[in-house]
């Protein structure tokens, strides 16, 4: 075997556990692939290379959190949360997230965000010496199944603290004065611990204020939340999320030190979704490019679900678990969709070979007429002549109509 001293290399400093080593000798195997003129299994090995940096990289680890920043009782099991006394609903749950070797995947800027945000309660002495403190509230807001909740989840994990979560809808009462109580009751409580206090829903008052019978309770409950808000500060950590950031009030927005956008997935991020979400089978690489490409768009709940119903297709069927029989269940799965926005997702769920033939002319699509083969399982020469033909320019005419 032409390169099996390197491959030998490779093997050595991986048995060690070496990955400084490691890392050096599999470039060293991708050097002599390159000039060998063996340029596609090259790119290979540094798509391998990117993949497991990004896993190492969101790769979580415990913060450790002074216990002089964070005041309050240890809230233990068994502890019941307060209740409204008008109807004796629960004004909040309590969870006690637990560390996970996977965490939330997101774009660039926001894992970054977070991350600095996770660093300055382990760098507290730091911040002291230039006269400030870690960031105490958080303000997460984006589209519906864009992983705020997860996110709030993992932050509270990653600080080993209870997560109190709030929904502000479940506060509000039909009964005078009772929405303002309520309020109170929660912060009294989540104060009394030491946790995390999430508020979901968190426009919820913000719809209120449209209540032109409500004016003078709507104030009254309004600065409520905004007093505790302040108060909170010298007790814990506050995160509030929503899905209409426009609604809020300015007021409420300075209440919240850092504020996180969290979008549908993109570019890599959303592959590494796709490739997390169709475990235990291994896609290839052309395979995740394929879905990346059709489920542009969607939120991480989306991508989970269509995801989810790929495997029943692949499991139900018997096919095999490879690149071409999952492209065919992604076709299938579409094709159970009434509507698509998405262009590449309405014409696959349509005629496979359409899609093709789109994504063979579509010079921003990252693979070449072999590789799209592969993934498809239509072969480079039907790929060719699918390119050729451009069936795909009918079901695009069809849809601009």
């Amino acid at each position: 075997m032409e390169h099996f001293p390197a491959i030998q290399s490779v093997i050595r400093a991986a048995l060690t556990g070496d990955r400084d080593a490691l890392d050096k000798q599999i470039l060293r195997l991708r050097d002599r692939l390159e000039k060998a003129g063996q340029v596609k299994e090259a790119a290979t090995i540094d798509r391998l290379r990117a993949s497991a940096q990004e896993a190492h990289d969101l790769a979580p680890s415990r913060v450790e959190v002074s216990r002089a920043q964070i005041v309050g009782e240890v809230l233990a099991q068994g502890i019941n949360p307060p209740i409204d006394k008008e109807t004796g609903a629960k004004l909040c749950s309590i969870d006690f997230p637990a560390s996970s070797n996977e965490s939330p995947v997101y774009g660039d800027a926001v894992r970054e965000t977070i991350e600095e945000l996770l660093k300055e309660w382990s760098s507290i002495a730091a911040l002291k010496s230039v006269g400030v403190e870690p960031t105490r509230s958080l303000l997460i807001y984006g589209p519906p199944g864009s992983g705020k909740t997860l996110t709030a989840h993992h932050i509270a994990a990653r600080l080993g603290l209870p997560l109190i979560t709030a929904r502000i809808d479940g506060l509000i009462s039909s009964f005078l004065g009772t929405t303002a109580r309520n309020i109170a009751n929660l912060f009294d409580f989540a104060n009394r611990y030491a946790c995390v206090l999430l508020l979901d829903e968190f426009d919820a008052l913000a719809k209120l204020r449209d209540d032109p019978q409500e004016i003078g309770e709507i104030k009254r409950v309004v600065n409520t939340l905004l007093q505790n808000l302040d108060l909170r500060r010298g007790h814990g950590i506050t995160i509030a999320i929503t899905n209409h950031d426009r609604l809020l009030d300015p007021a409420v927005w300075r209440r919240f030190e850092t504020q996180i956008q969290i979008g549908e997935p993109a570019g890599q991020a959303r592959e590494f979704l796709i490739s997390r979400f169709l475990r235990p089978i291994e896609a290839p690489t052309g395979t995740l490019r394929v879905f990346s490409y059709c489920l542009a768009g969607r939120s991480g709940s989306d991508i989970e679900r269509v995801c989810t119903a790929v495997k029943r297709t692949i499991a139900v069927s018997g096919a095999a678990r490879d690149g071409p029989a999952l492209f065919h269940a992604l076709s299938i799965v579409l094709g159970r969709t009434p509507h698509h926005d998405h262009l590449p997702a309405r014409i696959l769920a349509t005629d496979q070979e359409a899609f093709v033939s789109l994504i063979a002319n579509d010079s921003a699509f990252p693979m070449k007429q072999t590789e799209i083969g592969e993934a498809t399982g239509y072969g480079q020469s039907r790929v060719s002549d699918l390119k050729k033909t451009k069936r795909h320019l009918g079901l695009m005419e069809g849809a601009h109509a």
